[in-house]
């Protein structure tokens, strides 16, 4: 097994310390240490092919004889100065170079660069006055470092006025020459005055130092002074591109085929000078020249490496202008289209680490690291975020850079390139293993927030101003805010937090509080990128612990939301169980706001939000009433209920008295106590009340929640709350934050509300744990209630248990419905019954109910739709029984039966007496309706108020005065036959087969109505028949008159009943034929029938009745025949036209053939007919109506005598309604002053008075 313990210094080489040189190269003074910069140098196949890239480009450059170069491109430690270095090596044949590993297919495959002989300067630019005089005077150290021998070049414009001084000593002579120039010199330091001290051979060593020495300066200046006054300035280098032009004439000269130069820190030195615009577009320029001189082809060419980790413009910063921006992109993307590009990848890191920090020392520390990397590895989230960066690690880097990860080294990277050059990431990474050198283990995973201290709180400053504001804003918040927090939070000093072991959980908080801000310094950084809880724990592998593998994020997530509770530059996203934590640095002072708003911090502003924060979680709403502050609803047993909700403190009779800890009657009430006592109490003094108040007699429907007390710390964030949210409630931010800049109020207020939602989340924990909902803590809780007493009533029949729910709603909803559950164990348990059963399913029930009586107590087939929308019910409150489709009603299957039947044993029964017969099982009224209209559906009962008879009622719609009667219905003989002669001659009553009270009332409504729209027609018919009786030949016994004289009989005296049982019995007792078709027949064609008799051409047919001849009585029996028989057997309109078309062609026929005298007579005598006969029609008609209107006359009175008995009855219903009204007022108010009376007494009898005693009678009237 692997020894975790084992000392990681035994197993890597780490230094004691580290010195600010330390694996920082300059590139010039590499050379100097040639052996030890090839030692330590690391080649991978990505670097070879990064020199195979850079000798091609010089092989190009020296066939072509065109200057050329290329940026050397990486981040922060990625080697580009070695890279450079090394190069230089190679160019000038040194043999450890050539033998590096790694290198040796490059330097095979440009083997014919040995031959060629180049001279290689190094430049560090950083210090440098200008591009040329770096350039200048380093050409001019090389050249004497290696050519000592060798004449100088002329780079320096002094050079070419001291060669006119030297024609001018000859001409002059020494004395005339030395004697003028010692009048212009100046005194100084080390040279006196001319006229004094100089001779020739000091001129001549001054005369020969290199341009910018002050000697050489001293004797420039003097001899400008009184020789070449038009020479206006000293020390002057020529213009880059004669100067190039001299340089590489003067390298020709010297045998070399080109000249290599490496520009170490040129975009770093740019950098020092971004704010000078006129220095940027001057020197760049000049850097330009390189690859473009501007004088055609130099004798040699030159080739350019430009160290290059940034674009220029990404050191402006926000600060900058769009213009200046815009200005330094186009430079630089000039160079892009002129200067190659060889990139120096991250990925070469970690192989670069394992070879020069990381190395194993031994066999069996190397063993120890391996089993150090596979425990990480056995942890799949840990080793997901752990690879996470830039460059897309995989397990091989993670072992190459272990005690290290990917991820700390691309964060590392990133923060890097933010500093100063010195801040290397080699050097990073032996500063993490140095400072914990002697408590390191192999176990120990180098944690992503251990850099704050190396790379932020250290000595060194960003290159922009923006990241140095960003850095100061950091450690300001960190040593100001945070660190004090932490320390005081795990109960340290200053002084003992430093000297805390590894595995300390104040280590761990820093550190991850340190991630943070390290996230907040580099969000770009792949690795700190969407830092959610898991993430966090896994960027500081092994300092969050877990009992249970796998929750080291759920301890990150708590304590990162008490730090965003306490710091509004920290949040925490909302839902999931992996949240991204963020820290966002402003630098905004908004505690200067918020001490304008201290002042609300008061017990009275503490107890109002958490009243507000209670009464939201358990789903409260506020009504106003008094004794009643809030109200809340829950559904118990499919059954919507309500109880009152107060908050107060228990134990103050005053806060609370008995009057408002008493529920109203039918309801519960719940009382919620705060967690706190400004008085100072404990939390047992709550319970001890109630114990006494219980003891005294005193019994409730109330529930008592009482909770544990919150530690002062706790009750410190309460009060934090009521100021945020005081502060953030309407425009009193406005108000406040006048002292800000405007620029940082917007800020300040999502701060401080960031700062409030996490407060929110932060009490609302410990709010859980103080009511029982979360197991407790020390953290948030003092003082405590006995355990198991949380949940306290006044009732006597319940005894609540510990809330078990996982938040405050469930937990009311589950103490209010166990209350329910004690109080009616027997309610009926529904289906979903925490989903209310509303008004329309039990109307559903009800219907299907009735359908089923009506159909003899069965439904053979039930719409599947329907069957879901009430099979809850149905099952539940046991009103009959519905498998998969069909659904049965009788008395087993009714639930309710027995109890019903019990109450109505006495015959008639009021729906009260039946509330109050199921009263026990706390059933809803609108439930209770749904039974007791199911049964009275069952049991054929039919509903009366005040002796007038209900229609079938809705739900909702009973009274308590209402009776349920045992019908009055017709004998089954009775039922059968009204049913048949109902579905005969009036259609109606064909779907009835059960006799009962609703199916006689159906029968019944439906006979009135067909009876009353039959009956005029049927009147018309017989009058119409009387009328043109002598046409028609009818006697009382002919079929047609007969018939249509019983169907009027009939529906007159159905009309006249108003009762349907006596409809019902005046239809099976009317004398009626066996066979009932002809009467149908005549009752539904009768208004045809009357409409063709009076539409007929009577002129016509009363003449052929009077003609002789064949033609004629045979026409005349044909439409008597018609007209007697029923219309079942004769159509008589057809007969009408028959005869009238008959009775046409006769006379048309006979007027023809007769004389005229003779065709007189008979029109005379058929007159003389005619008019006798109109004049005895007349008469009938006259006598018909007399009759008709006797009839009418008589139905009128009797009508009238109905409605008159009708109002009296409506009359005398409406003074029985007022009489009980007026009963039922006076109980009522008997009731109040009874109640009135009581609670006088009861107040009188807690106040004695010494020495008397009271009496009381009482007397009932």
């Amino acid at each position: 097994m692997t020894d975790l313990s084992f000392p990681l210094r035994d197993a890597i080489d780490i230094p004691l310390a580290v010195h600010d040189d330390d694996f920082v190269l300059q590139i010039h003074r590499a050379q100097q240490a040639a052996a030890k910069t090839l030692s330590e140098y690391v080649v991978t196949e990505s670097i070879a092919e990064a020199f195979d890239k850079g000798l091609r480009l010089l092989e190009s450059t020296l066939r072509s004889g065109t200057s050329k170069g290329a940026f050397i491109h990486g981040s922060f430690g990625a080697g580009k100065s070695h890279y450079m270095a090394v190069m230089h090596q190679l160019l000038i044949g040194n043999p450890q170079a050539r033998a590096l590993a790694g290198l040796q297919d490059v330097v095979a495959n440009h083997a014919e660069l040995q031959d060629r002989n180049l001279l290689a300067i190094d430049y560090h630019l950083i210090g440098a006055d200008n591009f040329e005089s770096a350039l200048f005077g380093g050409y001019l150290a090389a050249v004497k470092t290696r050519h000592s021998d060798a004449a100088a070049p002329v780079l320096h414009r002094s050079d070419a006025l001291l060669e006119d001084a030297d024609r001018l000593r000859v001409d002059l002579g020494e004395d005339r020459f030395f004697t003028k120039l010692a009048g212009g010199a100046s005194p100084s330091p080390g040279w006196g005055t001319f006229e004094s001290s100089i001779t020739a051979e000091r001129y001549d060593a001054a005369r020969h130092k290199p341009a910018g020495d002050p000697d050489r300066q001293r004797l420039v200046a003097a001899l400008v002074k009184t020789y070449f006054q038009s020479f206006e300035s000293t020390g002057t280098w020529l213009d880059i591109s004669s100067g190039l032009q001299a340089m590489t004439q003067h390298a020709k000269e010297l045998g070399y085929d080109g000249v290599i130069l490496f520009l170490d820190e040129l975009v770093l030195w740019l950098a020092n000078h971004l704010r000078d615009t006129t220095f940027i577009q001057t020197e760049t320029s000049k850097v330009a020249k390189l690859v473009e001189t501007g004088v055609g082809s130099l004798p040699v060419p030159l080739v350019s490496f430009v160290a290059r980790q940034r674009n220029l413009k990404d050191f402006l910063g926000g600060g900058a202008v769009g213009a200046e921006q815009v200005a330094l992109d186009d430079s630089f993307q000039w160079w892009e289209g002129r200067f190659e590009k060889i990139t120096l990848a991250a990925a070469n890191l970690p192989q670069i680490v394992q070879r020069r920090l990381l190395t194993p020392t031994s066999e069996e520390g190397r063993t120890a690291l391996a089993g150090a990397v596979g425990r990480v590895r056995a942890n799949p989230v840990a080793w997901k975020h752990l690879l996470t960066d830039e460059a897309g690690s995989a397990a091989v880097d993670f072992e190459q850079v272990y005690p290290f990860s990917p991820a700390l080294v691309d964060a590392m990277v990133a923060l890097s390139s933010i500093m100063q050059r010195e801040r290397t990431a080699l050097k990073i990474m032996s500063e993490l293993l140095s400072r914990s050198r002697d408590e390191l283990t192999v176990g120990d995973l180098i944690p992503v927030g251990d850099l704050f201290d190396v790379v932020v709180l250290g000595d060194s400053e960003p290159l922009t101003d923006d990241m140095k504001n960003l850095f100061r804003a950091a450690r300001t918040f960190y040593t100001q805010k945070m660190r004090p927090y932490l320390v005081m939070r795990h109960g340290l000093d200053e002084a003992q937090s430093r000297e805390v072991a590894r595995d300390h959980a104040f280590r761990r908080d820093d550190r991850l509080a340190k991630t943070l801000l390290v996230a907040a310094i580099a969000p770009g950084a792949a690795s700190l990128k969407d830092l959610t809880a898991s993430k966090l724990a896994a960027l500081n592998f092994g300092s969050v612990v877990s009992m249970l593998p796998g929750q080291e994020a759920s301890q990150v997530v708590v304590l990162a939301k008490e730090w965003a509770a306490e710091f509004g530059e920290i949040t925490v996203s909302q839902g999931g169980t992996d949240p991204v934590i963020s820290l966002q640095l402003s630098g905004v002072d908004f505690d200067s706001v918020l001490v304008h708003v201290q002042t609300e911090d008061t017990h009275e502003n503490r107890r109002g939000l958490l009243r507000r924060l209670l009464a939201d979680q358990i789903g409260a709403s506020a009504t106003g009433a008094l004794g009643s502050d809030y109200v809340v609803s829950h559904v118990w047993r499919g059954q919507k209920c309500e109880a009152d909700v107060v908050f107060g403190n228990v134990r103050d009779e005053r806060a609370l008295p008995v009057e408002t800890l008493t529920a109203s009657e039918g309801r519960w009430k719940l009382v919620v106590d705060f967690p706190f006592d400004d008085a100072g109490h404990p939390p047992a003094d709550d319970f001890l009340r109630l114990v006494q108040l219980k003891q005294d007699g005193m019994t409730t429907d109330t529930v008592a929640w009482l909770p544990h007390f919150l530690t002062a710390a706790r009750m410190d964030d309460v009060g934090k709350l009521v100021v945020l949210d005081y502060l953030l409630t309407g425009s009193r931010f406005d108000q406040y934050s006048t002292g800000l800049p405007v620029n940082d109020r917007e800020p300040a207020r999502r701060q401080l509300a960031n700062q409030r939602d996490a407060l929110r989340e932060q009490v609302l924990g410990a709010l859980r744990q103080a009511y029982g909902i979360d197991a407790a803590t020390d953290d948030h809780l003092g003082d405590r209630i006995i355990d198991g007493q949380h949940l306290v009533t006044l009732a006597p029949d319940y005894d609540p248990l510990k809330p078990s729910s996982p938040n405050f709603r469930g937990a009311v909803v589950d103490a209010l419905g166990a209350a329910l559950d004690a109080r009616y164990p027997h309610h009926p348990q529904v289906d979903r019954g925490t989903d209310e059963v509303r008004r329309a399913e039990l109307s559903a029930v009800l219907e299907l109910a009735r359908k089923a009586m009506a159909a003899g107590g069965r439904i053979e087939t039930v719409d599947r739709a329907m069957a879901t929308k009430v099979r809850r019910v149905v099952d539940g409150y046991g009103v009959g029984s519905l498998s998969e489709v069909t659904y049965v009603l009788d008395p087993v299957r009714f639930r309710w039966h027995d109890e019903f039947t019990k109450s109505a044993a006495s015959g008639d029964v009021t729906v009260g007496a039946l509330r109050t017969a199921i009263a026990d099982q706390g059933m809803t009224t609108d439930a209770q309706d749904l039974l007791i209209l199911a049964w009275a559906s069952l049991t054929d009962r039919q509903l009366f108020r005040y002796g007038a008879r209900m229609e079938p009622a809705a739900i909702g719609a009973l009274t308590n005065d209402t009776t349920l009667q045992e019908p009055v219905l017709p004998t089954g003989e009775e039922w059968g036959r009204a049913l048949d002669r109902a579905k005969s001659l009036f259609g109606v009553g064909a779907s009835e087969h059960h006799l009962s009270s609703a199916a006689v009332n159906r029968v019944g409504i439906a006979l009135s109505t067909r009876a009353r729209q039959a009956e005029q027609a049927a009147s018309e018919l017989l009058g119409a028949l009387d009328a043109h009786r002598d046409v028609f030949a009818l006697s009382e016994v002919s079929p047609r008159l007969a018939t249509a004289r019983r169907a009027r009989d009939l529906v007159a005296a159905i009309s006249g009943e108003r009762d349907h049982v006596d409809r019902i019995r005046v239809l099976a007792e009317f004398d009626l034929p066996a066979e009932l078709q002809a009467l149908a027949r005549s009752l539904s064609t009768a208004a045809e029938v009357t409409a063709a008799i009076k539409g007929a051409q009577w002129q016509l047919l009363n003449q052929v009745s009077s003609l002789d001849g064949e033609r004629a009585d045979s026409l005349v029996q044909a439409l008597r025949g018609a007209a007697q028989a029923d219309q079942l057997h004769s159509e008589l309109a057809a007969a009408l036209s028959t005869a009238a078309a008959g009775a046409t062609t006769i006379l048309v026929s006979r007027r023809g053939q007769e004389p005229d005298d003779e065709a007189a007579e008979r029109a005379r005598r058929e007159e003389d007919r005619r008019r006798v006969k109109a004049e005895e029609q007349a008469r009938a008609e006259a006598e018909r109506q007399h009759v008709l209107e006797e009839e009418r006359k008589a139905l009128a009175e009797r009508e009238q005598r109905l409605r008159e008995q009708e109002a009296e009855l409506e009359s005398r219903r409406r003074e029985a309604e007022t009489r009980a009204r007026a009963v039922h007022s006076i109980e009522v108010k008997a009731i109040s002053q009874l109640d009135s009376l009581r609670k006088t007494l009861v107040e009188e009898l807690q106040n004695p008075v010494d020495g008397k005693k009271l009496h009381v009678d009482w007397r009932w009237e």
